[in-house]
């Protein structure tokens, strides 16, 4: 791929991120596609961060481990972060009479990097412009760099800050334009080649994942939002109430998760499309309530955003260590579906299915995404908002219908794929009861053998219905494209959010013409593998590709269909997979 990165590292409150959003935005408008990526700690201020931008004429999905231009706000940077630059790369820091130690010198040497000092606080004081425009002088120099339009700089930096008025505007162009000159005197300081752009970026959104997940829940008819805030699950609470005056959505920041999840449910009894989202600890509070919802077999819409545990873990980083949790969690034996999402196109696309599934089968719905999804970039072009389905299963709303409904239809066991009538408390109809104990046709307590037998066996047949509507897994060729069945030298399977940084690997010029399959769960369980042992059965390698450390969707496979996947790459360090990690676990495979 022809792809450039840029890297901003500094302490959080320093402005990493306005340099970093400030460029993304202004490269996607000049028809680039760009991906950004954080890595804070979890410090409110002062705790080491970085924000980093990947840029391609293509699309990108994914990080590289190491950029072509790193800037340090910080000498803790120079320190930490200092082999993060590619050969032939360049340096920029801040830090007055900053000295490199002898082996980081002769580093540099090395691997031809040049190291650059800017004066920025100096020059900050020579303008006579406030210091918190220091962040606005080092984007114009990176900007610069980058052989890119100042007018268009400008342009962007007026639409940010119109609403503080013009002499802040004159300010922030002086700032600009001091940085241009400075640039302009570095004559031994090369220009970043980017590659030539693509117009068909300039009108795509640039958003988070997160975001892309909000408007994926205001597509699918979402009425009530209910959270308690959690990284990296709190930018979908703060996305949505935000946009909750356009949408009418009511939003709740509940006192506690169980309390999000129990309204949530009351919600969803009472009609209104409702969901809760949360992360690890949350999750594990809420289990109690998916397991209600299961036995009163009530719609339910989880969302649960991964980061590494166990316990606090690592509470601002990424994993995909939660799968066997979703599947497994919360008490008895029951029916759930659980969703993955893998992108900012998934994220919109799979809220309304997630929606549709609940309230087609009765169940809990479970929809995982992780902190890299929620708070990474993504150029995403304009999404359809006119094929979403509304599926609301065998609600009942029609008068006529209503009144010659039988209490016993709610819970009837004999039901030939489970789900029974349903219809709203309040409604002139037949009264029934949903309540956590096991019950009758009608829901009144119930505790004799025959019964438990008869809503058991109830329950469970929903589990078969429901695999049968599910699709098969998504394959995709060397190419990045969907695929139809075909024999593969190597086959890649994996699900999440780990499926962007293959794609992006698949699209490099040592893979690009090899035989290669990626093969990708969205719908995670019940599981299908009919596909996957067609596949596997006809490759000469198989690996699995996974942000945990016992390869869980693996685990899942060979409990399904008792096929195990020898060759694993499995990562668990709180990071997401780069592409050039990942390039080089899978290129000795081939």
């Amino acid at each position: 791929m022809n792809r450039i990165s840029i890297k901003v590292t500094g302490a959080q409150g320093q402005g990493v991120n306005s340099v970093g959003e400030i460029c993304g935005m202004g490269l996607k408008r000049s028809g680039y596609c760009v991906f950004g990526y954080r890595e804070y700690m979890s410090l409110i201020k002062g705790g080491h961060s970085s924000y980093q931008l990947d840029i391609s004429d293509e699309r990108i999905e994914s990080s590289e481990s190491r950029s072509d231009v790193v800037l340090h706000f910080n000498h803790h940077g120079l320190k930490k972060n200092l082999r993060d630059v590619k050969d032939g790369g360049i340096i920029l820091h801040q830090t007055p009479m900053w000295e490199f130690p002898e082996e980081d010198e002769k580093w540099l040497t090395d691997h031809n990097v040049k190291a650059l000092y800017i004066p920025m606080e100096d020059i900050i004081k020579e303008l006579d412009v406030p210091n918190i425009l220091g962040n606005i002088y080092l984007t114009s120099f990176v900007w610069a760099l980058l052989n890119q339009s100042v007018d268009d700089l400008k342009n962007l930096v007026r639409e940010q800050f119109a609403h503080k008025g013009e002499n802040i505007i004159n300010m922030n162009f002086k700032c600009i334009d001091a940085a241009i000159e400075y640039f302009a005197a570095q004559s031994d300081l090369n220009l970043v080649s980017l590659p030539k752009p693509d117009p068909k970026w300039k009108d795509a959104l640039y958003i988070t994942g997160s975001a892309a997940q909000g408007m994926g829940v205001v597509h699918a008819g979402c009425r009530v939002f209910v959270s308690y805030p959690m990284t990296p699950a709190s930018p979908l609470l703060t996305y949505i109430s935000k946009t909750q005056n356009q949408t009418g959505i009511v939003v709740k920041q509940a006192e506690d998760e169980i309390t999000a999840a129990q309204m949530m449910s009351g919600s969803m009894l009472m009609g209104a499309r409702a969901m809760t989202a949360t992360s690890g600890g949350g999750f594990d509070l809420m289990t109690e309530t998916v397991s209600m919802n299961a036995l009163i077999e009530n719609p339910a819409v989880f969302a649960l955003a991964q980061r590494p545990g166990p316990s606090t873990g690592l509470p601002t980083w990424t994993a995909q260590g939660d799968l066997l949790l979703s599947v497994g969690s919360a008490h008895g034996e029951f029916p759930r579906l659980v969703i993955g999402l893998s992108n900012s196109q998934d994220a919109f696309d799979l809220m309304p299915e997630a929606f549709n599934f609940a309230e087609e089968f009765q169940i809990p719905v479970i929809v995982l995404t992780d902190k890299h999804i929620a708070e990474g970039l993504y150029t995403q072009q304009q999404y359809d908002q006119n094929s979403a389905e509304l599926r609301r299963g065998k609600l009942i709303t029609d008068t006529s219908k209503l009144k010659v409904v039988q209490s016993t239809d709610r819970y009837d066991p004999s039901v030939k794929d489970g789900v029974s009538s349903r219809w709203l408390p309040g409604t002139e109809a037949a009264v029934f009861a949903s309540q956590g104990d096991e019950h009758d046709a009608k829901g009144t307590v119930n505790e004799s053998s025959e019964n438990a037998i008869e809503q058991m066996e109830k329950r469970m047949r929903k589990a078969q219905s429901l695999k049968d509507s599910l699709p098969e897994p998504v394959l995709f060729n060397s190419d990045g494209v969907i695929s139809k069945d075909e024999k593969f030298d190597l086959l890649i399977v994996g699900w999440g959010s780990t499926k962007s940084a293959v794609l992006d690997v698949l699209k490099s010029d040592d893979l690009k013409d090899k035989s290669i399959g990626y093969l990708h769960w969205q719908y995670l369980w019940p599981i299908k593998t009919d596909r996957f042992e067609k596949l596997s059965s006809s490759a000469k390698k198989v690996v699995l590709v996974e942000q945990n450390y016992q390869g869980q969707l693996g685990m899942l496979i060979k409990m399904e269909c008792g096929k195990d996947i020898d060759h694993k790459i499995l990562k668990y360090d709180g990071r997401p997979f780069f592409s050039d990690e990942l390039y080089s676990r899978i290129l000795p495979l081939i």
